[in-house]
């Protein structure tokens, strides 16, 4: 572990956009090296990504994988599938289930499902001591999605490490996330100007607990919104918390990578 490195501890290298624009994951990965990017969690949204992202990691050095289905997709989803799924935790390069959880944002007719396959994908996580990385959302000043994933995380104490993807709620949810011992992914939302709240939240965040992410392709920071998010681009969100926090932008590099090791509980035999 080289804790100069930055650690984007949430990307999609097995995004069929990149793939559809001609863009290898050789050539997003040497681009982020030269911006000192040199670790990265892909993660997956359903069974087709999770198995590319396991050779998308087997073929290049400092890639880890989440395997996971989405909230969104779950409907298309079946136990077979959780089968296949769990059997892909054999291989060394995935570290987490993910990404998993509750998304109200479009539609609230398919919450029983959601519930129902979220729980399942949790009990894997616990059965092989995978970090589970949630993800989380409901519309706009709307919290039920949040308050439904504690309400389930509060029924598993022997959880592992939990990791709440792309975070964009206020202080209060982060308080309660943290009460929980998660870890806080903080991604390129945080440079949006409108993005009070969450700049609020993340300059409470304990440093100990904060994660660095793109999310990419999606959620672009500023000054590039509106463009396709590459994992190069975490050095603005690096910068600005370092700026909300007061800290040289070095020492969050530090801190984020660090905390991503521990959080994915990585070994460096991996």
């Amino acid at each position: 572990m080289k804790t100069n490195l930055i650690f984007d501890a949430h990307t999609h290298f097995n995004d069929e956009m990149y793939e559809n624009l001609g863009i290898t994951t050789a050539e997003l990965i040497k681009a982020a090296n030269h911006k000192g990017v040199g670790y990265f969690l892909n993660c997956s949204f359903d069974v087709k990504s999770s198995i590319l992202a396991i050779k998308q990691a087997q073929e290049h050095a400092n890639v880890f994988v989440a395997v996971g289905i989405h909230p969104n997709v779950v409907v298309e989803h079946n136990d077979q599938d959780l089968i296949t799924l769990e059997s892909l935790v054999e291989d060394n390069k995935v570290v987490a289930i993910g990404e998993i959880g509750l998304d109200y944002f479009y539609t609230r007719e398919d919450i029983a499902m959601q519930k129902i396959m979220f729980k399942k994908q949790l009990e894997i996580a616990i059965k092989h001591d995978l970090t589970i990385m949630l993800h989380i959302r409901d519309q706009k000043n709307e919290y039920q999605a949040y308050d439904d994933v504690i309400e389930i995380l509060n029924t598993y104490p022997n959880k592992p490490n939990v990791i709440v993807h792309c975070f964009s709620a206020n202080k209060e949810y982060a308080q309660k996330f943290i009460t929980l011992g998660c870890y806080i992914n903080i991604g390129g939302a945080v440079t949006f100007k409108n993005a009070k709240e969450l700049q609020e939240a993340a300059q409470w965040i304990p440093m100990e607990k904060i994660l660095v992410e793109t999310d990419a392709p999606y959620l672009t920071p500023h000054p590039f919104r509106g463009e396709m998010n590459k994992p190069e681009m975490i050095v603005h969100t690096i910068e600005k918390i370092a700026q909300l926090k007061g800290l040289e932008k070095a020492f969050v590099i530090q801190s984020t990578t660090k905390n991503a090791f521990q959080a994915f509980m990585i070994s460096t035999k991996k």
